[in-house]
């Protein structure tokens, strides 16, 4: 019967690691010094700088910080690619080990999405704003590109005229296979940019989960159009 490794949440992270490769009588070589490019309990994607096969056996100390502590685990080289960036897999960590890394890894993938919202990614995705009437039903439809998303809000450019109050719905397609994302909204600004009329579309009664699913999806498209 196979075993099947448990999948871990990763993250991005930048940590010192100590790398020292272990022979073929499980002794360890001179240790060097690298940084990783991510981490779950599961492994580490290293960066370039330690010349490392393939198959090679390995050991680590890795230093996390908030909060400070060290783990020591014993590894594998799975994968490398053309610019040097290894793929380590972690032999089965111990349990309180294994543990406080995945209530590490969930603190800092806390804190890398609190750091994004907390800031306006410049994006331009194509969107629909659809005004609508007292009924809340929709009584015109405008194509218009954005400018910047955040947790609370969206800016988009248009020559059309918008006032400032009125109640729309906001349909913005991400091109990611899933569908669009759709979110009642308010026009709280009105300005000029350099091309044309700009407006801030503020969300209304939006959930935490819909905002991450907003960042973490904006995040992912900036990658795709902008690699």
């Amino acid at each position: 019967m196979t075993s099947e490794r448990r999948e871990f949440l990763r993250v991005e992270a930048d940590l010192h690691v100590i790398c020292s490769r272990i022979d073929a009588a499980g002794e360890r070589d001179q240790a060097g010094n690298g940084r990783t490019i991510d981490i779950s309990a599961g492994g580490i994607r290293l960066a370039p700088g330690l010349a490392l096969q393939v198959g090679e056996r390995v050991w680590l100390e890795v230093r996390f910080r908030e909060p400070h502590f060290l783990i020591f685990a014993e590894a594998e080289v799975i994968w490398k690619d053309g610019d040097g960036v290894a793929g380590i897999r972690f032999d089965e960590l111990e349990t309180y080990t294994q543990q406080r890394v995945v209530r590490w890894v969930y603190a800092q993938d806390r804190r890398l999405f609190d750091r994004r919202s907390q800031t306006r990614l410049p994006v331009r995705l194509r969107a629909l704003v659809r005004r609508l009437d007292a009924d809340g039903k929709p009584v015109e439809e405008l194509a218009v590109p954005t400018l910047d998303v955040s947790v609370d809000g969206v800016r988009i450019g248009t020559d059309r005229l918008l006032s400032v109050g009125t109640l729309v719905e906001l349909e913005i397609t991400f091109e990611d296979a899933r569908p669009p994302f759709v979110q009642p909204a308010c026009v709280a600004w009105a300005g000029r940019d350099a091309e044309r009329l700009s407006y801030r579309l503020t969300f209304t009664d939006i959930s935490p989960a819909r905002q991450r699913d907003l960042i973490e999806r904006t995040l992912a498209a900036e990658k795709r159009f902008d690699p």
